[in-house]
């Protein structure tokens, strides 16, 4: 696949720090499976990191792309917004799936800014037009 964009290696290696964060975090999430004394941090935060650890994941892998592909930034911002409303639906509104637990939505919302962010610095600073074929 041919993208419109491509960035600046410092933004690229943000993206892979970024991806990298949520996964050492899974890790550790994972790890009290096996471990059960094992916590990232603190107790509270290991209880409710897996939400910021799928918000930023996803939000960073749809947004990135889209970002390189031109998709305008105004649908990229929506896709964030449509995300943070969708967590707190979930995690307040739909009991019957979900423990309501709405410091769960905000671990996620904290997720999405966080990519929210890197995205756009990296439209700000760091997108180079790409001929395509």
């Amino acid at each position: 696949m041919k993208y419109k964009y491509r960035v600046k290696k410092p933004f690229q290696a943000g993206f892979f720090l970024l991806l990298s964060f949520g996964f050492l975090l899974a890790l550790g999430k994972w790890g009290s499976v096996f471990w059960p004394g094992f916590v990232i941090i603190n107790a509270e935060i290991h209880s409710h990191i897996s939400n910021f650890i799928l918000s930023l994941i996803v939000y960073l892998g749809i947004g990135y792309s889209w970002l390189l592909s031109g998709v305008s930034f105004r649908r990229i911002a929506f896709l964030g917004v449509f995300m943070t409303a969708a967590n707190f639906v979930c995690e307040t509104l739909m009991g019957f799936m979900n423990t309501v637990d709405i410091v769960d939505a905000i671990y996620g919302t904290a997720g999405i800014l966080t990519v929210f962010i890197y995205l756009l610095l990296c439209r700000q600073y760091s997108l180079i037009p790409e001929e395509l074929d």
